[in-house]
């Protein structure tokens, strides 16, 4: 246990002389918090000068406080950290809710997330309970100017260093405010050692194994040393970073809009027409969309497919059962489909659920949920289940189509029709599972197409083209 002062740091980010405790109560009252809270408490100085606040607030606007403390079992003294918060509770007359997270469930690799996840699984739980909306905990400045330096060092994405929130959403049981952010570590210390807070240091914070520790330890106060107001810097950084990221976001969730197509898919020509910059930015937010992470090495695969104007066909695996898919002037991310049947530029048609095609036109074939059909759809009946899954692609050498007339080559179909080389190529054609070609959507049928009967199981496959105008 340790009421130690510190008096190494300066008072304050901007090296204010206001009461420590005036200031907490003006900055706890811009949160906008409800008139219950939960602190999570470790018996730390930061958790113990954060309750010890919210104890002496005015009666205004003190609100009902709860604890919340875990016992990690990660360290010998955690019998008496548990001992001591159960009796400062009781004294104080505070509601107490403690979890044991024992040893034997520990994983063996990555345990601060572990102990992370199993905090504030234990924190949701309470909140649920108790009809709590806000729960607090004691980040500081120094925590955000060690995150903001950790990932600077480690690299990744801007957005990285905007930091620890003043205020966040907690997924469905409300928010995360940490009301101590604004203040430095040996602020509080200071206060810590004024009030003869009891408490306890974690002495694996001394570790300078951990690169958090070095640069608590060796870093941050030599930069301190450079500049009083560097933790007062870091948070001016982090606010301008958040400044531009917002605006960025606004104007590329714009850009986006406006590329988009069909059924979350995205126009080639129109990416192709923005600045270099933007289509960075689209891209990035694109794959972000469905909360997907990537490598420089993937967005750059992408990109070169995008400007490809030589493979109008193609693909990126992203991991994960996600594949990035171009499809002549259209591209989109698609979950859970074989990379080897998107490489051959097949689809599979799944029962009763529609594809769309890259000109804006759809298929489907359906038995037990049939859509309401409209005048100009085309049709194509059968009852033959072996022909299931259905496949579509585009033309192979040798495709032929069986017509009343015998077998005719389906090159020989397209340029009767007087299409293009550029259309042929683009045509889709439909066959069986067994690569039996069916129907040329659009243009011809086979004549294994049979007349529509109520007396059989029958299955319909509908072809619908995009509608003008």
């Amino acid at each position: 246990m340790n009421t130690r002062g510190d008096n190494r740091f300066f008072n304050g980010i901007g090296g204010t002389k206001m009461d420590m405790g005036q200031e907490f109560n003006k900055s706890f009252a811009q949160l906008g918090l409800g008139n219950k809270v939960l602190v999570a408490v470790s018996t730390g100085v930061d958790s113990m000068t954060l309750v010890d606040l919210l104890l002496n607030m005015p009666a205004e606007i003190k609100p009902q406080i709860f604890i919340a403390y875990v016992d990690h079992q990660l360290r010998k003294q955690s019998i008496a950290e548990t001992e001591f918060i159960q009796n400062f509770c009781q004294e104080n007359a505070l509601p107490l809710f403690l979890k044991k997270w024992c040893s034997k469930d520990h994983p063996s690799n990555g345990i601060e997330a572990a102990a992370r996840i199993f905090r504030y699984t234990f924190f949701k739980e309470i909140m649920k309970k108790e009809n709590i909306t806000d729960v607090l905990t004691a980040h500081h400045a120094d925590d955000q100017a060690e995150t903001f330096l950790m990932k600077l060092v480690r690299g990744g994405e801007l957005k990285q260093l905007t930091g620890i929130e003043a205020q966040r959403c907690f997924e469905d049981v409300g928010r995360i405010s940490r009301p101590l952010l604004g203040f430095s570590k040996g602020r509080i210390r200071d206060y810590a050692t004024k009030h003869k807070l009891h408490y306890f240091e974690d002495h694996t914070n001394q570790n300078d194994d951990v690169f958090r520790n070095r640069l608590r330890h060796q870093i941050i106060p030599k930069l301190k040393k450079e500049n009083n107001k560097f933790l007062q810097h870091i948070a001016g950084y982090e606010g301008q970073i958040k400044q531009l990221l917002s605006v960025v976001d606004g104007i590329g969730r714009e850009k986006m809009s406006s590329i988009k197509g069909e059924a979350n898919s995205y126009s080639v020509s129109k990416w192709n027409a923005l600045s270099q910059d933007w289509q960075e930015i689209v891209l990035k937010m694109i794959i972000q969309s469905i909360q997907k992470a990537y490598s420089v090495q993937q967005l750059a695969q992408i990109d070169a497919l995008l400007k490809n104007k030589n493979k109008p066909q193609g693909y990126v695996e992203l991991g994960e059962g996600i594949v990035f898919v171009k499809l002549y002037d259209k591209f989109f991310l698609k979950q859970g489909e074989s990379t080897q049947t998107i490489s051959q530029g097949v689809r599979k048609l799944k029962l009763d659920e529609w594809v769309e095609l890259s000109d804006g036109s759809k298929i489907g074939v359906f038995l037990h949920n049939k859509p309401a059909t409209e005048s100009e759809d085309e049709f194509f009946f059968f009852s033959d289940a072996t022909y299931l899954p259905l496949l579509l692609r585009h033309r192979r050498p040798g495709d032929v189509l069986q017509t009343a007339i015998g077998h005719q080559k389906v090159k020989k179909i397209m340029i009767d029709k007087k299409m293009a080389n550029e259309k042929r190529k683009s045509t889709w054609l439909l066959t069986t599972n067994s690569d039996r070609v069916i129907w040329l959507p659009g243009i011809k049928k086979s004549n294994l197409s049979e007349c529509q009967s109520n007396d059989k199981i029958q299955y319909m496959i509908i072809f619908r083209r995009r509608r003008q105008g």
